[in-house]
């Protein structure tokens, strides 16, 4: 099971990249329609979706979704949890 981590919480559009790479210049491909977590603040859960871009050979994966404020909430695969690091 992978853990994620709230990364930040962005306006449509606003510039956010991950690995270099800006998420809003690629396509978002759905890998997992129903991925839970938690809000940044006040902890209520969620149910964001799992997506992945491609850019060149890399692929990232990440979770986004519509906070209540009509802010994208995203959020990064914690590679702590996974005993990566």
């Amino acid at each position: 099971m992978v853990n994620w981590k709230f990364a930040k919480a962005i306006d449509e559009n606003e510039e956010f990249k991950i690995n270099g790479t800006n998420i809003w210049n690629h396509y978002w491909h759905c890998v997992n329609k129903k991925v839970e977590v938690k809000g940044p603040y006040e902890g209520q859960v969620y149910f964001f979706k799992e997506y992945e871009i491609t850019n060149g050979d890399q692929k990232i994966n990440f979770v986004a979704g519509e906070f209540v404020n009509s802010k994208v909430g995203i959020y990064i695969k914690d590679d702590l949890s996974d005993g990566k690091l």
